[in-house]
């Protein structure tokens, strides 16, 4: 049926395909991938995916000829946790929900967020201590859960909801992305990670129903994202169902959480090992700011240090997202039918060196107008692009600058001598074993 069949990734397992690799090693399976090809056929147990590794198949499949595709496998298996909420669904469903999600992402409503952002990032602090060594990553994800709390559960009555997700959801999104990989079957095994899943999953969904309901009895504006969703409608009036702001809350919550805290947590470890970098960033916090705390308007000036932070989101970005063909099919000169599963990840793109010279090198300066202009369009895609493009992302960056700056008026945090940092693969590349020590600036 192809004008010209794609070439297939080596590797392949019986039965199982590439999923070990996949899931043992799948940053460097992904990056062997550009030079086979640009689209490379994988296998997914006995299903076959293809791999675009180029900027212009990355943005036909989410941009130019978006119309050809749904949301995918990746999506499918995540309904089992995130339901049908704005991560995963697709054409006018989702459409639909993005039209009544917006006014809780525009910028006033985000701009509202920048107070509970501050008192995260207060509360977060207030046990540091001079000489103090901190998990990074565990401080950032704390960090990041409390921020969605704060913002999307503002009332008391949705403190014991605010508790469950912080809780469960870490587990739950392990749980979805080995669901993601391995084959269907797996997931009915009665295993021990996929008993805890589902137990997990019954408390998360019992306490957001809980929230729910406790807010409508009160009949009133809690000023916070959940009281957006239950105030929520469409242009005929109609309103979210309670499932259907139960899938809200855990899609915001889990995104709010995973990307964010792997960001930050990159931030300053990537700071510590650049000191030029960091005494550039130190200094425009210092001159813009002058020690008050930032707001939104002053995000255009911190350009240090939004760069910094963009250079994180590229270097440890999501590594892997699906789509699925609608209608018939043309990537690359290969025909492929419909129903046929395309995945892209921005992980591969922004590790290529066609697109990002040096890749591996924490670099803020690439995203100076006089070179970003250099990077093809597609080619970053931290935030996703086209339709499914995250809503949340102006709500992402004023969080994560909003803990930078506030951190890095007071402290530097120092690398831990002998503490081996690796990434791990969950949603998004986290580093594993980032012990920092606290010293006072």
């Amino acid at each position: 049926m192809s004008q010209r069949d794609a070439v297939r990734a080596p590797g392949a397992w019986p039965v199982l395909g590439h999923a070990p690799a996949l899931m043992r090693r799948p940053l460097e399976f992904l990056r062997s991938l550009p030079a086979r090809g640009p689209l490379v056929q994988v296998r997914l147990g006995p299903l076959p995916a293809y791999v675009v590794t180029t900027p212009d198949l990355a943005r036909q499949v989410l941009v130019t000829g978006s119309q050809d595709f749904e949301r995918g496998r990746f999506s499918r298996k995540l309904t089992r946790t995130l339901g049908s909420g704005l991560a995963t669904s697709t054409g006018q469903d989702h459409r639909t929900q993005r039209r009544m999600l917006q006014p809780a992402f525009g910028r006033t409503a985000v701009a509202a967020c920048a107070a509970p952002m501050r008192a995260a990032a207060e509360a977060l602090m207030a046990d540091w201590t001079p000489g103090r060594v901190i998990d990074v990553n565990q401080a950032m994800d704390a960090y990041a859960a409390d921020v969605v709390a704060r913002s999307l559960f503002g009332s008391e009555v949705a403190a014991p909801a605010a508790a469950e997700f912080r809780q469960s959801l870490p587990g739950l999104l392990r749980d979805m992305v080995n669901r993601t990989l391995l084959p269907e079957w797996w997931a009915a095994l009665p295993t021990p990670g996929n008993r805890r899943a589902t137990r997990a999953l019954a408390r998360v969904d019992a306490a957001a129903h809980a929230a729910i309901t406790g807010y409508r009895a009160a009949n009133r504006d809690a000023g916070d994202l959940l009281s957006l969703l239950i105030a929520a409608r469409d242009d005929d009036g109609t309103a979210l169902t309670d499932t259907q702001i139960r899938d809200q809350m855990i899609t915001f919550t889990l995104a709010g959480v995973e990307t964010t805290s792997a960001a930050l947590a990159w931030f300053f470890h990537e700071l510590a090992h650049h000191p030029d970098i960091e005494r550039r960033v130190l200094a425009e916090i210092d001159t813009v700011l002058d020690g008050r705390p930032p707001t939104p308007d002053d995000l255009p000036a911190l350009t240090e240090t939004t760069h910094a932070l963009l250079e994180s989101t590229r270097l440890y970005a999501s590594w892997i997202q699906m789509r699925r063909a609608i209608r018939p099919v043309v990537l690359a000169d290969t025909a492929l039918p419909a129903g046929t599963e395309v995945i892209y990840s921005p992980y591969l793109l922004h590790h290529d060196p066609r697109w990002f010279p040096n890749p591996e090198t924490f670099d803020p300066d690439r995203w100076n107008p006089d070179r970003a202009g250099a990077i093809p369009n597609g080619a970053y895609l931290a935030f996703s692009s086209g339709v499914h493009k995250c809503i949340g992302e102006s709500f992402a960056f004023l969080e994560t600058t909003t803990l930078a700056v506030l951190a890095c008026q007071r402290w530097r945090l120092r690398p831990t001598p002998g503490a081996p940092v690796r990434p791990i693969a969950t949603g998004v590349v986290h580093p594993k074993g980032l012990m920092m020590t606290l010293t006072p600036r």
